[in-house]
Order: C-alpha cells, then sequence, then structure tokens
C-alpha cells in the first residue's frame, strides 16, 4: 500500500509539474511585440565602494526582464564560486533584488566586479568598483588596475602624419600617493616607450596619458598601458592608425617608413626602410636617402640616382660624427614627403672595441690594455681576411671583410681591386682612403661576373692582397613576394572586420602585409593600415556601418610590395553578436534523460543536446537533482561538464530521484529540461549489458546512413560480444538490420525511403544474452541536405602528399571538422596531418601503406549533420602511391628510349628522344659504367628543338660490347635509358656495321695495290673477265661461293692499263645477272613504324643503288624526297614516308627491273593500324622473393595483334607458374607466382599483326627476404619501388596491376612506343642517311 502510494504522489506531481511547464512554455511562444515578454535591465545598478581591510562590503542590484534572468556574479572578469572559499562570499537572490555579500574584505578583494543579468532575450551587465584600503600605509601601491568601463579609457584611435594624439585612461591605485606614483608604462607592439621630444608620458593624479606631438606612419601599432603592482600587472590595449598625409604633389607616394642604420663603421652605414603602401599612386620607382650632421638643418643628398630596393650603403662619412638618415620615394608624379629621420647614429670603428682587453691584477684592479700592446712592433700590416659581398642587388654590391691580425698601431686603410675573367686586375678606390671594413661597389657592368680583393696599407706600406672573392655578379631586382594567399572577413563589432589571410608561398625575406579595403560598387582602394603588419590577422577598424566591404591583402618586403591576392568575399559590417541579423541566444532544454548505470550509491545518467543550441557552441551542463517526494533541487555539478553523461554521487539506495540538466553557450545558461522520471537507487546485477547510448545519424543520404553509438556503461556478467540495430519507419514496429550482431559501434543502414522518417535502437549482447534497449533515437529524415559533397581522393599536384577532402555545404563561426577512421575519432596520429581553410578540410596522409586502409569518415560539428565517408583501398592506395611517386619523382618524358642504328661507313649511332627537353638539361652517356665523353671517335649531342641526344661511335669493334645508358636531368626532373648489345645481339650490330664499312670502301671503285689486284664484291652469280672486248680465261677457275673474285695483273703497263671502257664492261656483266637475281628474290612488300613515321620494306638476295627499281603510289611514281625518301641496305629496298597523313593512304608498290622483265611487289596502306602497346608496363622491376609479378599492359592493333612473351629471348610458355592471359584482344599480362630468384632476366612482350608491331623490354629482379633491395648500377635504369600487394587486375580496371611499379612515361604517353630491345634482324630507322640499320625488324615473308 505505501509503495502504491508513493507511486501515485508522485505521478500526481509530474503531472502537475508537466503542466506547469507547458503552461509557461505556451508564455514563452507569445511573440515579442507582447509587453510580457523582455530582455533583462538593471532598475538599481551596481554602486562602488571603498571599505577598509577586514569589513564586509555587500553588493547589490535590481533586474526587470521576462522571462526571469539568471544573475551570475563575476569578479575581474573571473567568476565567483561560493564554494572555492567556503565563507567568503555569499550569493542571494530575492523578489528580484539580486546580492553578493563578501566578508572579512581583505586588499586582494580590490578589483572590478560585474553582475550579468540573462534570458532568452538578451543579457546586460553593471559593474562596480571594491576598494579595500589598509589600515597600515604602504610606500608603494599595493593594487592598481584600469578601469575599463571607463569613458577616459582610449580606444582605436586614428590620427594623421604631421599631426598629434593623446592616449588616456582612468586607473585606480590604493593607497594612492603623490609623491610615489605607480609604476606604469607604454608599449607599442610589444617595445617599450622611452619619453623624449617624439613621446610625452604623464602618470599621475588618477590617470595615466601618452601624448605623441609629431605623427608619422612610424607610430602606427597596438599601444598597451601596462601597471606594474605586487599582485601582477593590469593592462589595456587599443591600435592606433596613422594615415599619409597630402601630398606635396598630386598622384606622388607616401612617406617611406621605419628609417633605420645598421652595420655602422668609421665612414660607412647601411641604411634600410619599408616602402609605404600604394593604392591610387603610380608605382614606386626609386627612392633617394639624405643625410645631416647632427647639430646641422641641412640635409644633403646620398645618391644621385634613384636606388629601387629599400637599402642603400651610405660611405665617405666622418669618423666620430653623429648623423641622421631619412628616405624620399618617386614615382612618376613626383616626390613624397620625408619620412621621418632616422635616431643618432656615430660613424665609429666597431673593431676598436673588440682590440681592447681587460686584465685582472690580484683581484682587486683592472688594466685595459690594447691588442696592439701584445702584439709586439708591428709595421707592416697583415692581409685582411673573410672577403666576401655582404649586400647584392642590381645597382651596388657591398664587400666587406675582417680587419687583418696583426694590424700594427700606425692607422691602417684599405686598397681594393677587382677583376672580370681572365684579365688585369684594376683599382677601384684609388682617390679614396677607406678606412672601414665595408664598400659599397657601384656601376658594376651587368651581365658580367667579377672578383675582389683588398690590401691593407699604413704609412711603412701595403700588405699582401687577401684571397681573391668567389665570383660576384649583380643581380636583377625582381625579388617581390608571391600573392597572398586566401582572404577570409568575418564580422568583428559594428565599424570594424576580422580579416585574415594564408601567407605567401615564396615570402623572401618578408616585413609585413598591406591591407585594402573596397566598398562594393565603389571601384576605389584605401588602404587600412599604413605600416606593414607582421601577422596573418589584423582587425580592420573604422568601417562605415552597414555598408559592404571586400578585402585584399599585399606581401612586403626589401624589393617592394607583391601583387594583391584575390579579393575576399563581401561582407557587411555588423556586429558579431546581437544584431538583428545574427542573434545570439541562450540555448534550448536538453532531453531524453536516462539512466545508465547504478551500483546503488551513484547514479550514471545521459541525456540529449537541446534541439536549438542559441547560435553558438554547447560549452556547458548542469545536472540539478531532487528527492521524488522533495519539490526542492539541488545542484549536483558546480563546475561545468561538457559531456552528455554524468555520474551522480552520494544517493541513498533505495531511493527514487529526479533529474534535470540546463545548457550553457556563450549567451549564457538556458532554461531547465523537464525532470527525468524518477530513477531508483539500486544497484544493477543483470548478466546482461546495459543500454547503448549517444545514437546519432551520419552521412544521411535518400537511401542510407550510419548509425553511430557508444557503449554501455554497464557491461554485465562478461565482455560485450556485439551489437544488434533495429529500426522503425515511422508508423511501424522495430525490426532488426543485423541477423549477426556487429562487433563494432556502427551500422550503415541501406534500403531507406527518400524522405521517409526513421527511428533506431540499439541492444548490446554479451555471453550472457541480449541486454536492454537504447533509448530511440531522434527521428532521421532519408534526405541528404541541399549542396552535399563526398569525400575526394586526390594527390596534390605540388607536394605529392595523398590526401582526403571534404568541402562543407555549410559550416558556422563554432564548426570544426572531426576526422574519424572506421568511425574511431583520429586525434594525435603520426600517420596523417588534418589542415582546414574554411570550408575545405584535408586528411592528409604521411607515408601511407596498407596501415592506412580503411573507412574515413568527417563530421562538421554545429552544423545540420554535415558528414561523409570514403572507403580507401588497396588498388585505389596503389594507384595514388604510383601517382604520388612520378609527382616526388618528376622524370624527362621519353618520346623514344635508347636504341641504335647502323650508319653508312659502319658508323654506330645510340639516341633516345624526349617529349620536352629545356636548354639546361644535362646528360650522360655510360658505357659498361663507364661514362663516355664527346671526342673525335665519340661524337655526342642534342637538339633542344627535336629533344634528340645522341652519340655516334666511329669505328664499332669487339671491345664495344656490353650496357649503353644515357641518365638526362632537367631541373628537378630526371630518368635514364638503357641498351643491351651482348651475345647474338651484339654480333649482329657487330656484322653489319663491318659489312657498312666495306660497302663504304668498295664503293670507292676498282683499286690497285703493287700487283695490282681488282676486287669485285658479288655473290652468286657468273664470273667472266674481259679486255678489248676479248675474255680472259684465268688459270684457276673463280671460286663462286667466296664472294671475292680478283684479277692479277703482274705488271702494270700502258697497254695493260684499264680504262672506263674496260669497267664499265665488267660491270654490266655482273650486274646483269644480279638484276635477275635481285628480282626473282624480291620480298612482298613489309610495313615497319620508325619514330619519324612509317617505312615500307622490300628483303632481296642483293640490292645496290645500280639496281634499277621504281617506287609508285596509286600508279604515279615517287622520287625520293624529305617527305619520302628511297634508299636501301644490301639486301632490302626501302622507302621510308615521313609523318603520313590522310594524304598517304593508298596503293603502294615497288618495281624492280633488269633487261628483260619487270617484278612488282605491292601494299595496301588503306588505314590500317599496326600492333603496339599503348600503356601499363614499367621498364625494371624490383621484387621481393615469394610475392606475385604481375606484367599487365595494354595493346591495340587492327586487326587484333598476336602477343607472345619472352624471358632471355626465349618464348615463354603459361604455366601454373607463369600465366599468360589475353582478354578482350586488349589486355596481355603475364603473372608469375611466388617469384624466386630464378625468375630474373630480360623479359620482353612481342605484339604484332600483319601490319606490323613492336618489342618492349622488362629487366626484372627478384632479392630475397631480409635483404636490401639491389640499388641500379650507373649503367642500369633507376628501379621504382613495387607498390604494396600481388593482385593481378581483371579486365575491367584499368590496366596498371598492384606489384607493377611506376610505369615512365614511354608506356603512358607516347601513343607509338618505339621497341627497346633489338633482334638479329635488319631493317632501317633514321631516315637521314641513306643506308642504316636499326633493331628490331619484324619476321621476312
Amino acid at each position: 500500500i505505501q509503495e502504491e502510494l508513493h507511486r501515485m504522489r508522485v505521478a500526481t506531481k509530474t503531472q502537475v509539474e508537466n503542466i506547469a511547464i507547458k503552461r509557461e512554455e505556451m508564455m514563452h511562444k507569445v511573440p515579442m511585440r507582447t509587453e510580457t515578454n523582455t530582455p533583462p535591465d538593471f532598475l538599481v545598478a551596481l554602486r562602488s565602494h571603498t571599505v577598509w581591510e577586514k569589513t564586509p562590503v555587500k553588493l547589490f542590484c535590481t533586474v526587470g526582464g521576462h522571462p526571469r534572468p539568471i544573475v551570475k556574479w563575476y569578479k575581474g572578469g573571473k567568476p565567483v564560486d561560493p564554494l572555492s572559499v567556503p565563507g567568503k562570499y555569499k550569493i542571494e537572490s530575492k523578489y528580484g533584488v539580486h546580492s553578493l555579500i563578501i566578508s572579512r574584505c581583505v586588499v586582494s578583494d580590490t578589483a572590478e566586479y560585474s553582475a550579468v543579468a540573462t534570458n532568452s532575450h538578451g543579457s546586460v551587465t553593471s559593474k562596480a568598483t571594491v576598494i579595500v584600503k589598509s589600515e597600515s600605509i604602504s610606500l608603494s601601491p599595493s593594487n592598481c588596475f584600469i578601469c575599463t568601463n571607463d569613458p577616459m579609457i582610449f580606444g582605436v584611435s586614428f590620427g594623421t602624419e604631421g599631426g598629434s594624439i593623446r592616449l588616456a585612461c582612468t586607473m585606480v591605485v590604493v593607497p594612492d600617493l603623490p609623491n610615489v606614483p605607480p609604476l606604469a608604462e607604454w608599449y607599442r607592439d610589444d617595445k617599450l616607450l622611452k619619453p623624449g621630444k617624439l613621446v610625452e608620458i604623464k602618470v599621475g593624479g588618477g590617470s595615466a596619458s601618452l601624448n605623441l606631438p609629431h605623427l608619422a606612419k612610424d607610430d602606427e601599432g597596438l599601444y598597451t598601458l601596462r601597471m606594474w603592482t605586487k599582485d601582477g600587472t593590469a593592462e589595456h590595449s587599443a591600435y592606433l592608425f596613422v594615415k599619409d598625409a597630402v601630398p606635396s604633389v598630386a598622384g606622388a607616394p607616401g612617406a617611406p617608413i621605419s628609417v633605420k642604420a645598421f652595420d655602422i663603421n668609421s665612414d660607412y652605414v647601411l641604411v634600410a626602410w619599408k616602402p609605404p603602401n600604394l593604392t591610387k599612386e603610380a608605382p614606386i620607382t626609386g627612392y633617394f636617402v639624405d643625410k645631416r650632421e647632427s647639430g646641422s638643418t641641412t640635409w644633403s643628398q646620398c645618391n644621385d640616382s634613384p636606388v629601387k630596393v629599400c637599402k642603400y650603403p651610405v660611405h665617405g662619412l666622418s669618423a666620430g660624427h653623429a648623423y641622421h638618415f631619412r628616405v624620399r620615394a618617386v614615382n612618376s608624379a613626383g616626390m613624397s614627403r620625408a619620412s621621418r629621420e632616422s635616431d643618432k647614429v656615430t660613424a665609429l670603428d666597431p673593431a676598436e672595441r673588440e682590440r681592447l682587453q681587460v686584465i685582472q691584477l690580484d683581484g682587486k684592479h683592472e688594466v685595459v690594455i690594447k691588442a696592439d700592446d701584445v702584439e709586439g712592433y708591428v709595421t707592416l700590416p697583415g692581409a685582411p681576411t673573410d672577403v666576401h659581398a655582404s649586400e647584392i642587388f642590381k645597382s651596388y654590391i657591398v664587400l666587406s671583410w675582417n680587419p687583418p691580425s696583426p694590424r700594427g698601431r700606425a692607422p691602417i686603410w684599405y686598397l681594393i681591386e677587382k677583376v672580370s675573367g681572365t684579365g688585369a686586375w684594376q683599382r677601384i678606390n684609388a682617390a679614396v682612403k677607406l678606412q672601414s671594413p665595408r664598400y659599397p661597389v657601384f656601376d658594376l657592368e651587368a651581365g658580367k661576373k667579377f672578383q675582389f680583393r683588398v690590401y691593407s696599407e699604413n704609412l711603412y706600406g701595403v700588405s699582401e692582397a687577401s684571397g681573391p672573392t668567389g665570383p660576384v655578379e649583380t643581380l636583377d631586382e625582381h625579388g617581390v613576394p608571391s600573392a597572398p594567399g586566401q582572404v577570409v572577413a568575418t564580422r568583428n563589432t559594428k565599424s570594424s572586420v576580422f580579416v585574415q589571410w594564408d601567407p605567401p608561398k615564396h615570402a623572401n625575406k618578408l616585413m609585413g602585409y598591406y591591407i585594402d579595403a573596397s566598398v562594393i560598387g565603389s571601384k576605389e582602394w584605401s588602404p587600412c593600415n599604413h605600416k606593414p603588419y607582421k601577422h596573418t590577422r589584423f582587425v580592420v577598424h573604422g568601417l562605415t556601418p552597414g555598408e559592404t566591404y571586400v578585402f585584399r591583402v599585399q606581401a612586403v618586403n626589401v624589393y617592394g610590395l607583391s601583387e594583391e591576392s584575390q579579393e575576399s568575399s563581401p561582407i557587411s559590417v555588423e556586429p558579431a553578436i546581437g544584431t538583428l541579423r545574427y542573434v545570439l541566444t541562450t540555448p534550448g532544454a536538453p532531453h531524453g534523460i536516462t539512466m545508465l548505470s547504478c551500483d546503488g550509491a551513484s547514479i550514471t545518467i545521459a541525456w540529449k543536446s537541446p534541439k536549438h543550441r542559441g547560435g553558438s557552441k554547447i560549452t556547458a551542463y548542469y545536472v540539478d537533482k531532487r528527492d521524488a517526494d522533495s519539490l526542492t533541487w539541488q545542484e549536483v555539478n558546480t563546475a561545468p561538464t561538457q559531456t552528455r553523461t554524468y555520474k551522480v554521487d552520494g544517493l541513498t539506495e533505495g531511493t527514487f530521484y529526479e533529474f534535470k540538466v540546463q545548457a550553457g553557450n556563450l549567451a549564457g545558461v538556458g532554461v531547465p529540461s523537464a525532470p527525468s522520471l524518477p530513477l531508483k537507487c539500486e544497484a544493477w546485477t543483470a548478466p546482461e549489458p546495459g543500454p547503448a547510448y549517444d545514437l546519432a545519424a551520419s552521412e544521411v543520404r535518400g537511401d542510407s546512413l550510419v548509425l553511430l553509438w557508444k557503449a554501455p556503461v554497464y557491461i554485465g556478467a562478461s565482455a560485450i560480444t556485439g551489437y544488434i540495430v533495429e529500426m522503425a519507419k515511422k508508423g511501424h514496429s522495430y525490426h532488426p538490420q543485423n541477423e549477426v550482431p556487429v562487433t563494432h559501434r556502427y551500422l550503415r543502414v541501406t534500403g531507406l525511403e527518400e524522405g521517409a522518417v526513421y527511428t533506431f535502437k540499439v541492444k548490446a549482447v554479451n555471453a550472457e544474452g541480449v541486454g536492454k534497449a537504447s533509448e530511440p533515437s531522434e527521428p532521421v529524415v532519408a534526405r541528404a541536405l541541399p549542396g552535399t559533397q563526398e569525400i575526394q581522393l586526390g594527390v596534390d599536384e605540388d607536394t605529392g602528399d595523398i590526401f582526403l577532402s571534404l568541402e562543407a555545404c555549410e559550416i558556422s563561426e563554432t564548426s570544426k571538422f572531426v576526422w574519424s577512421k572506421n568511425y574511431k575519432e583520429i586525434t594525435d596520429c603520426p600517420r596523417v596531418t588534418v589542415e582546414t581553410k574554411g570550408k575545405l578540410s584535408k586528411l592528409i596522409f604521411v607515408n601511407p601503406d596498407v596501415n592506412d586502409l580503411g573507412a574515413f569518415s568527417v563530421i562538421v560539428t554545429d552544423t545540420d549533420g554535415v558528414s561523409a565517408s570514403h572507403t580507401l583501398t588497396e588498388d585505389a592506395l596503389n594507384t595514388l602511391l604510383e601517382l604520388s611517386y612520378n609527382i616526388r619523382h618528376p622524370i624527362v618524358p621519353l618520346k623514344h628510349h635508347l636504341n641504335y642504328e647502323v650508319l653508312e661507313k659502319g658508323h654506330v649511332r645510340f639516341w633516345l628522344q624526349c617529349l620536352k627537353l629545356s636548354s639546361a638539361a644535362t646528360y650522360r652517356f655510360i658505357v659498361n659504367d663507364k661514362e663516355v665523353t664527346s671526342s673525335e671517335s665519340n661524337k655526342i649531342s642534342h637538339d633542344v628543338k627535336t629533344g634528340v641526344i645522341q652519340m655516334v661511335m666511329d669505328h664499332f669493334t669487339k671491345l664495344n660490347e656490353g650496357t649503353y645508358t644515357v641518365q638526362v636531368h632537367d631541373g628537378r626532373a630526371k630518368n635514364q635509358s638503357s641498351l643491351v648489345l651482348v651475345g647474338n645481339v651484339f654480333k649482329t650490330v657487330y656484322k653489319e656495321a663491318e659489312f657498312q664499312r666495306s660497302e663504304h670502301i668498295r664503293k670507292q671503285g676498282i683499286f690497285f695495290t703493287c700487283d695490282s689486284i681488282l676486287h669485285v664484291l658479288v655473290k652468286e652469280t657468273a664470273f667472266h673477265w674481259f679486255k678489248d672486248d676479248e675474255e680472259i680465261v684465268l688459270e684457276t677457275p673463280p671460286n663462286v661461293m667466296s664472294g671475292t673474285v680478283a684479277l692479277p695483273i703482274t705488271m702494270v703497263t700502258t697497254a695493260a692499263y684499264l680504262d672506263s671502257k674496260d669497267c664499265i664492261g665488267i660491270k654490266v656483266l655482273v650486274v646483269k645477272s644480279l638484276f635477275v637475281l635481285s628480282g626473282s628474290s624480291a620480298s612482298e612488300l613489309v610495313l615497319q613504324c620508325t619514330p619519324e613515321g612509317i617505312r615500307l620494306q622490300c628483303y632481296m638476295k642483293y640490292y645496290t643503288e645500280e639496281i634499277r627499281t621504281a617506287w609508285l603510289h596509286k600508279d604515279t611514281k615517287i622520287s625520293s624526297s624529305e617527305k619520302m625518301r628511297i634508299a636501301g641496305t644490301a639486301e632490302m629496298a626501302w622507302m621510308q614516308i615521313r609523318d603520313p597523313t590522310e594524304k598517304e593512304k593508298g596503293h603502294y608498290s615497288i618495281q624492280i627491273m633488269d633487261a628483260t622483265k619487270s617484278y612488282t611487289r605491292t601494299f595496301d596502306l588503306s588505314g590500317q593500324d599496326r600492333g603496339r602497346v599503348v600503356g601499363g608496363l614499367p621498364d625494371v622491376v624490383t621484387i621481393m622473393e615469394l610475392k606475385t609479378l604481375s606484367l599487365t599492359c595494354t595493346v591495340w592493333g587492327d586487326p587484333s595483334p598476336e602477343v607472345t612473351w619472352f624471358k632471355n629471348e626465349q618464348e615463354v610458355v603459361s604455366t601454373e607458374h607463369a600465366k599468360i592471359t589475353f582478354e578482350a584482344n586488349k589486355y596481355s599480362s603475364l603473372t608469375i607466382n611466388n617469384v624466386t630468384p630464378e625468375d630474373s632476366g630480360k623479359y620482353s612482350i612481342n605484339v604484332r599483326n600483319k601490319y606490323g608491331g613492336e618489342f618492349v623490354e622488362i629487366t626484372v629482379s627478384v632479392y630475397k627476404q631480409g635483404e636490401t633491395p639491389p640499388e641500379p648500377k650507373l649503367g642500369g635504369r633507376q628501379a621504382t619501388p613495387v607498390p604494396l600487394s600481388s593482385k593481378a587486375p581483371t579486365p575491367a580496371q584499368t590496366p596498371t596491376p598492384a606489384q607493377t611499379p611506376t610505369p615512365s612515361l614511354r608506356s603512358s604517353k607516347s601513343p607509338t612506343p618505339t621497341p627497346k630491345s633489338p633482334t638479329p634482324s635488319r631493317s632501317l630507322k633514321s631516315p637521314s642517311p641513306a643506308r642504316s640499320f636499326k633493331s628490331p625488324t619484324p619476321p621476312r615473308k
């Protein structure tokens, strides 16, 4: 009966309170125009008090407003916590009167106190000062603070060059003794200001002031007044802007700024300054530097012509004299006003002080001596040392050196000489006695390099010359920084805007930034600051409220101003808080309070965040509790908690408790939640887990979402093994989404109906069973936010970094991008870094590998659910790694790799062709690991226009067998290509070179030796010798098979002389037989693709230029030209077509004629396409044993080509170990499982159809586990690392296998790659020589 009565009593009380809450909410919904809803207002404000030590003081105020405001108390801007010092503070609130009582005041209680009243319609503050006087008077200020609410305090100020300004504020000093003023210091940009003619400081009478009687732009900056007391400091800061005075000439620039003298010597100083800001004025063409001696009013100009950089060396000063300097700027309109003069500097030798030494005598006395006294008697000085150029510009350089040691006691001066190239040394300062180890050199000839040396001289003579400097050349003055990056402007106050920007990529000794503003529509820019600002954040003051502005930024250095940045987005000048367009209010009430665990003495509760956050991030939650039988609420946590769970301790077991929660943000603390249901404090002992909590939907789209939750606080009798998610569509019952419990705390739910509303529950599972269901999630509408974007995966084109990025469709000022991997937040992870700029956030991988595979997601806080995810797969990462490698290791793109061809005379030409080559490119030819330089026998050259690099070997011998490599460097990019000429391949090249050499010798004509033996080199024909039409019968018949026939003429006489008739007669008989043999043995025409175009080739047993041939195109005879070149070799006639076009299509034929008949061979060139490899293969592969190697490429040809794989010139047969596939007549691959060192070697692919083909080589190197991957030798091609995995791609994928290293540009960009591996066959390549030889050649038909 008692339990039933308790239940009824609790239910009745809950119902009554719910009715009251609903009435209050109805009252809150009344429009603001009703008189009952009003913001807070102090009917009676706080009043300042001065009390004695150990006495109490009471501050009170009366506050009106509806709903009833909440009043918080602050001391010096920090909340007053009565529990921090028990008995010290007491806070009361009755009938709208709020009071703060401070008992037994001490001097440290002297401070500024404030009461902040807040309700849902705003907040208001009242402030008062409490001064506690000590009964024992101290001679120094015990406390001091600045009255920031005083109307006399200085704020943001504006001045003009030539004017004056006064900054002042009121301060409270205890005790205030007229003869003992407080210690007050003024700072400009954190640099202490000292009184002088430009700065006047006054402190006393309850105020501190700073007077600047002669304003200049140098005075612009942040001014801070800092008061020092025994308890610390009190300070106040504000910015002073100083604009340019009206120029003396319209359009002239503003005056330069911050003129200072550096590197001061006895007759030399270096003057530096900062350039002025320019908005409407013409660019500055130069500067003039003026000087005056201290005490004089006369200024003299130091430079005859304007200097273009903001530095100038002034020499010719008088030692011991003091000087001031100023600078004027010049543009096309005229001269600017003079800058503020520099501080006084005295021309003294800094080395004199260094030559002084202090010696201690008996620990009591000090004796100062000069270095001269310990050097001994020195007459001639030593030579200067460390001569170098300390400043290098186009108009001048500054030479610096160290004085000689020893130097002697006599005064010394210096002589300087210069030389250019191998000329004679010339004296520079013959008419000037130079006393400083600095000297500016002007009027050096541009484009020339000079060396300098220095002598020391005194009355005894001249020293030896110093060591010469390195070559020095004047520099063009184009060193301005690059433009700053993105400019972002945000609201600040009703007359100011907060501007921030990205620094320039190339700063080049940055001095600062100038910020300009423009009203939208005016097209006129005005400067926001007049002195370079060093940081990338700036508050622009003095703007017109309600106007819309855009901003831009320029970077400044010694060379001048950079280009303007991009303009910011337009922004209206309005306060950031409290305007009609952006109202910041307290948050709404939290809801959904539930119990997560109970141990009999405490209860852990959780709740859901408010639906309305009030325009800013929720930073605090406060929990109250009460017994279910009581009406009095008790605070649980005086310190705010930022999480949405809280463990309430100190409870009584068996008692029912109710809880409510309040949320707080920048505007204050919001209304409390409705009381929770009565929760009984009873220990949980169930073996099943408790409920999960904090269910949240992420990545909501039209057909899917991701549900996230947190693990139960109460886990039960055993560990949690999984979770079951239940979903209910609005109006339907819950049903599970996963039959098998998931082990992680997220689940992607698919198959949703767009626009439908869903709720979810989660149940935890352990070995004992399924636990209690969680509270239902918030209803979720299956619909993506407008403008939703997905995560993008890419590679930075500049750095090669692999990244994931998301551009948010919406964002608030308090939003943050929270990145997760597999839905676990990424915090301090060395594998990734996060960069966020505006709405764009990037997750950048650091050395990515397989450990980075997984699902990455990002949530943008303080938005309506902006979120997205992306799963990084192995194949995608492999592709990105290859692209990243190419960006970080740029290569010189090759149009054709290293190849060779045999020229006439037996010369062998090795060449490659780059797609693009700059004039600064360098290259090396390496043969058998030894570099070859250009010489008479090896002529090395290149052509920048065509990109061809070549080496021609005059005499190719057996010693030239081996590996040939070309290494090319062009800026950061590099590449190399190798060619192996060994074995049969070398023999073929060597044989052809010897043949061409002997042919060249043969073509020189019939020759005689002392024995006069006539040689004719022919094959397979009949031989007949004649003289005067009479046949000569030899005693020994000629050997037909030897290929050589000799006619011995024992004695050469006039009668035996062979004239031209004899030569013609002999030749006709031989050639006639050759005509018949060549024509009958001629093969069909064969198409061969070459780098220059295409070539039609006809093979025959013997071919010479004397054989009559005719080439025809569409029955029209072709003459040899640059477009169509006709030539041949010993066994082949060919015609080269350069850069073929549609016009060259059609029917081609060759006619070979003898005395009686002709032989015709034809070829139809009507659009067919030869077989070729169009991409996918690397040049070199380095792989660890037991991995899987996949060589995959894309082939092309019409008709479809045949594909054959080779290893070490032996055809590869498909097996389980080495499997060959050819799919869709497009993708061909060779996959080798569990590679071993025996699989190392030279692999090649032959792609061919009836119109031709090509041959591509790959070098494979297998190393053992645990070994370091082998580095390529000097002559070898650089191997790229094999990324990640071992899977072979399917035809549906881009044919870039996972195990394949980074492909070279030969295979990925060249539409018709040139084969690199030679085969022992003859063909032509280069159209330049009449006869040449190249590899490979298609089989003869």
